[in-house]
């Protein structure tokens, strides 16, 4: 790449890793890198000011160019315009002569959306850990629901899904209906008795969403308990989505499904099922890009 071309710069911040993909006019040819967490409410301000400062550098460096025109970033954990504002300043301070033109800090789900349909319209419902639906109407107006995080909200992620199937299993052991829950987390956990299952939630405090690949397992071995667990989440999800669909003004019939638990052959066929009840003959579809690719996207759209 030559110097002198310009360079746009796409960052996805995520909870375990960030990815910064630099290119000029066209993706095809492009530098990837990857850093630590950049997320604020797992490594603080500093440390995300400081990943994403460290990456562009290394960015400009490898190109050879002095400076990047646009840089846009999607950061988990940076919802809030005043934090997007101290996270963009406090990068402006760290590279000095060295920051781009233009800067623009975003959420994560910004970005994923925009990488989804690729700028069209259309409805991203993303989980994991937590949920969150996202809406670009055909207007280009941007929506959302859930993200309420796991105290009030969540519905069909994987705190979700594991926080019920802790609850089913305390359950059985008060005398409850029996679930193969019970044995898989003997086998991983070696927690047999209700005593231990105390401590492992209370004492050890392992995330509850840790749990959530056991109530799939179990739901895809047949077991009741855990396929109503799985069933009653993606319907509660696509609920939700259904609630966002009906604000929208007007918005392009497809959704695409994005995160953690979407990997999951089982939970994916599940909350595919459970949309497809509410938005019948809608296009249900995985993401065209990764969302890296839609701060590039948006990052070269900020210069336009």
């Amino acid at each position: 790449m030559a110097s002198e071309t310009p360079v746009y710069i796409g960052i996805d911040a995520g909870g375990s890793k960030t990815e910064l993909m630099a290119a000029h006019v066209q993706p095809d040819e492009r530098l990837n890198l990857f850093g630590s967490s950049g997320n604020p409410a797992r490594v603080g301000f500093d440390g995300c000011i400081d990943v994403l400062s460290e990456l562009i550098l290394q960015a400009t460096e490898r190109l050879a160019a002095e400076h990047v025109v646009s840089v846009c970033a999607g950061i988990a954990g940076a919802g809030r315009a005043s934090d997007q504002m101290r996270i963009r300043e406090g990068i402006v301070t760290e590279l000095g002569d060295r920051a781009p033109d233009r800067l623009l800090i975003t959420h994560d789900g910004d970005i994923a959306l925009e990488a989804a349909f690729e700028g069209e319209s259309g409805i991203m419902v993303i989980t994991g850990t937590g949920s969150v639906t996202l809406a670009r109407t055909r207007a280009g107006e941007f929506l959302r629901a859930g993200g309420w995080g796991y105290l009030i909200g969540d519905e069909g992620s994987g705190y979700a899904l594991g926080a019920f199937g802790m609850r089913a299993l305390a359950h059985a052991f008060d005398g409850g209906p029996r679930t193969a829950i019970s044995n898989l987390l003997a086998e991983s956990r070696d927690v047999t008795t209700s005593e231990d299952l105390f401590e492992l939630v209370y004492h050890d405090r392992v995330p509850l969403q840790k749990f959530a690949p056991l109530v799939i397992r179990a739901a895809r071995k047949g077991d009741e308990i855990a396929r109503r667990i799985v069933l009653d989440q993606t319907r509660s999800l696509a609920r939700q989505v259904r609630w966002l669909a009906d604000r929208c003004s007007s918005v392009r019939p497809q959704l695409a499904l994005l995160g953690g638990l979407t990997n999951e052959p089982y939970y994916y066929g599940s909350l595919s099922e459970a949309l497809l009840e509410e938005f019948p003959g809608w296009l249900v579809m995985e993401p065209l890009n990764r969302p890296v690719v839609g701060a590039w996207r948006m990052a070269r759209a900020a210069t336009l």
